[in-house]
């Protein structure tokens, strides 16, 4: 909805960063070797020789990060930020590719301006045509007067939406609902028509009719869609789907035919690459630092009881793939022989001496860094489960395999709220659905500072 109205504000934003990123290149070339003493000097010919080239990939980076997403940049510091991102992520990918450039040197003073310049233009006139487009939307210019049918969850967020974005022009006039009585409820549903032929009467036509009724109202959309195709009210239906447990829905058609997707995967998107770019990077990192510390953790194993260094448990991942998480051995072998897979609990005596500390201060865990390295995990995510358990919850917790939309993670929302070991399964699902809707790169590195912060030591480890 908010993409289809803002498509050309966004077009508008596609040129004028064109334009930007031109002048960034030739103003910093004008900086380093006309208003600097160059210890050599190049022509600017040689630079915009290069250019076409810096012009494709920066503007296909600010595409990929979402520079030009319909909810992006609306507020002054989130504008900074959503700006100074994508340009430092194109510098760096331009930096990379101009350097197996041989036939020409490439000044870093220029790419340093360039890259200082560029974003402090595009928010320039990000700002100034905000502020004028809100300047015109105040004086009631291209206004759109829009009624919605249902003063529910999803009426009051679309409302919600078009106050958070003014610069769309669109101003709710009321609402049709035949259960609320908000003042803002000007009439009932089945008034639709002739509601809609007073205001047009008045001289306020109204533009848009949006219908945010629950599916079980399907007899009254069909009746709202009939009568209207008589005005020149523009209809957009927007179905109450509020009362299911969305997790990465979308929208997307079958030879023209719409197809609501209401629970599906994580979608393949650039933030993806980098989560998983972030994933290997860190855990090879991370490996090599604490090779010291595990070598001695697994002469330690080793000394505590015989049997391997590594135990293999099978937990359940992405999508239902089930694969063998690594941990440092805790427990003599075949401990579970007798009595079977038990959930740990508090005062349980399963564990060796040595193997009690490495699960009190999850030292334990720290082998399954090699299966981020594999792809099986993520460093951070949903903690995963044992398929023993999960056919067990699965049918008593509600979206409780809904976290399987999520790669799991050696660290989560709910492990840093202190929601882990033998702590309440809802609440933990909670936090995990939580993580999945709202996830973000910040949010991931916003975990692993806490985790860090707080610490590995948990009362509930056992």
């Amino acid at each position: 909805m908010l993409q289809e109205q803002s498509r050309l504000f966004q077009r508008m934003l596609f040129a004028a960063d064109l334009v930007m990123v031109t002048l960034g290149w030739i103003v910093a070339w004008f900086i380093r070797f006309q208003l600097l003493t160059p210890p050599e000097w190049l022509p600017l010919e040689r630079y915009m020789a290069i250019f076409p080239w810096v012009l494709i990939l920066s503007m296909g980076v600010f595409t990929l990060s979402g520079l030009y997403a319909p909810d992006r940049a609306q507020r002054l510091p989130r504008l900074i930020f959503t700006v100074a991102r994508a340009v430092l992520l194109g510098l760096l990918i331009v930096a990379a590719s101009l350097s197996f450039y041989r036939a020409l040197y490439f000044s870093r003073l220029h790419m340093i301006l360039f890259g200082l310049l560029t974003p402090g233009l595009m928010i320039v006139v990000r700002v100034i045509l905000f502020t004028l487009i809100r300047r015109a939307r105040a004086r009631g210019k291209y206004q759109r007067r829009v009624l919605i049918a249902g003063a529910g969850k999803a009426g009051r967020r679309l409302q919600n939406a078009f106050e958070a974005y003014p610069w769309m022009g669109l101003q709710v006039v009321g609402f049709l609902d035949d259960h609320k009585t908000e003042t803002d409820v000007i009439g009932r549903v089945e008034d639709a028509s002739a509601i809609v032929d007073r205001f047009a009467a008045e001289g306020k036509s109204i533009d848009y009719m949006y219908i945010a009724l629950p599916l079980a109202a399907t007899g009254k959309i069909e009746q709202m869609v009939n009568v209207l195709s008589t005005r020149l009210t523009h209809v957009c239906l927007v179905p109450d789907l509020l009362q299911f447990d969305l997790l990465n829905s979308r929208v997307t058609d079958i030879d023209g035919l719409p197809v609501l997707h209401l629970i599906d995967e994580a979608p393949v998107e650039f933030r993806r690459f980098v989560k998983r770019a972030v994933d290997v990077v860190f855990s090879a990192l991370f490996l090599l630092i604490a090779a010291p510390a595990m070598l001695v953790i697994a002469v330690g194993v080793k000394l505590s009881s015989p049997g391997p260094v590594f135990y293999r448990q099978q937990r359940m991942g992405l999508n239902g793939h089930v694969f063998d998480m690594l941990k440092f051995r805790s427990m003599p072998v075949n401990v579970e022989s007798t009595s079977g897979p038990v959930w740990a609990k508090a005062g349980e005596a399963r564990a060796t001496r040595f193997g009690s500390f490495l699960r009190k201060s999850s030292l334990d865990e720290l082998p399954q860094f090699i299966n981020v390295l594999k792809g099986d995990m993520s460093v951070v995510g949903p903690r995963p489960e044992r398929p023993v358990f999960i056919e067990a919850f699965r049918g008593k917790v509600p979206g409780y395999m809904l976290r399987h939309k999520m790669k799991a993670g050696i660290t989560g929302w709910a492990q840093v709220n202190g929601l882990r070991g033998d702590t309440s399964i809802e609440r933990r699902i909670e936090y995990d659905l939580y993580y999945i809707q709202n996830w973000s790169i910040g949010l991931d590195v916003k975990i692993m500072w806490l985790t860090l912060w707080r610490g590995f030591v948990s009362e509930h480890a056992y």
